[in-house]
């Protein structure tokens, strides 16, 4: 069908294309009365029968390939329904709580993200996604990083080359001025509700440099630049990431062994995910092996949790636990 050949035509073919996708879906169908009705509703001036409503429908699904209006017949009435291929409703909405969980966006932010992803269903299923509790802890409100600057930073790991950005923490110091960083980006990743930029080592190819992204400002690309990482790089970023604590990548990686309640097995795989194999010690503690890159972040990791886990096995990894624990938690009536 062309626009320029009837307007009044392609008038109506939008009109009721954009009906039967925002009121119907596979749960939710519409007749030929159904979609006259919302015609009228919305004060069209034209009728459509039930011949142009089948026209149309054939029109769209021959244009758009990747979206599909279906339809069947029912006694005497035909019904047309929506079927969006690209999300799951319930996929959707695991998104829409996802992004609202995240303290690295802004609330205006997540709103435009729930907004767009409503508008990509039907009226029936808009209020799936309406969020009842606002958990939103400011600590972002600056949207640039958002679309700019992580922008920026997509455009250099496609293209395989260095970005330079200034790196700022939030600081209780007057005039406390920024770093400047130029390194290879690799990725960029979610962990315990923070957004992440993963950068290349500049002494170490093999070592994996983490940095906030809501502390990352004037991302640019250097556009005479060029790195490569091989799978031996991929392989050593991921070993590293997967073991560390609260994405704190100081420290060495060890073998260590816990002795844990068995009532924080659930936290364990939590941790250390489901390849472990605990063995039971007595009739409530366990005892398992794992890999980790062991620091203090670690230690407060254990201590978190009361005295129910502890380090078992290795005599020098016990001593530093209570070398740690002196250090900093353990008044010292000699100083």
């Amino acid at each position: 069908m062309k626009r320029n050949k009837d307007s009044n035509s392609y008038i109506k073919f939008i009109a009721v294309i954009d009906i039967i996708i925002k009121n119907s879906d596979e749960k939710h169908s519409m007749t030929v009365k159904d979609i006259q009705d919302k015609l009228y509703e919305l004060q069209y001036d034209f009728h459509i029968d039930y011949r142009l409503i089948k026209k149309y429908v054939q029109y769209y699904n021959e244009y758009y390939e990747d979206t599909i209006i279906e339809s069947y017949r029912e006694g005497r009435n035909d019904y047309y329904y929506f079927v969006n291929p690209s999300l799951d409703t319930m996929e959707a909405k695991a998104i829409v709580d996802l992004v609202y969980s995240s303290n690295f966006f802004t609330l205006k932010t997540k709103e435009n993200y729930k907004k767009r992803i409503q508008n990509m269903f039907s009226i029936h299923y808009q209020a799936y996604f309406n969020k009842k509790l606002n958990l939103h802890v400011v600590k972002n409100e600056n949207d640039q990083v958002f679309y700019k600057e992580l922008e920026v930073i997509a455009q250099a790991i496609q293209q395989k080359k260095k970005i330079r950005f200034s790196y700022q923490k939030p600081s209780l110091k007057v005039n406390y001025s920024s770093k400047r960083v130029e390194l290879a980006p690799i990725d960029t990743c979610f962990s315990n509700n923070e957004y992440y930029l993963l950068c290349q080592g500049a002494r170490n190819s093999n070592d994996c440099l983490l940095y906030r992204l809501d502390y990352i400002r004037d991302v640019e690309i250097i556009e005479d630049s060029f790195f490569f990482f091989d799978e031996y790089n991929l392989q050593c970023f991921h070993e590293k990431l997967k073991n560390i604590t609260y994405m704190y990548s100081a420290g060495e990686l060890e073998t260590i062994e816990l002795d844990f309640h068995e009532s924080i097995y659930p936290n364990i795989i939590d941790k250390f995910g489901k390849d472990i194999h605990p063995y039971q010690v007595n009739e409530n503690i366990y005892r398992v092996q794992v890999k980790h890159i062991i620091n203090n972040t670690f230690y407060s990791w254990i201590i978190g949790f009361g005295g129910i886990i502890q380090i078992s096995g290795n005599a020098e990894q016990i001593n530093r636990f209570k070398k740690y624990l002196l250090d900093n938690f353990i008044e010292n009536d000699n100083q």
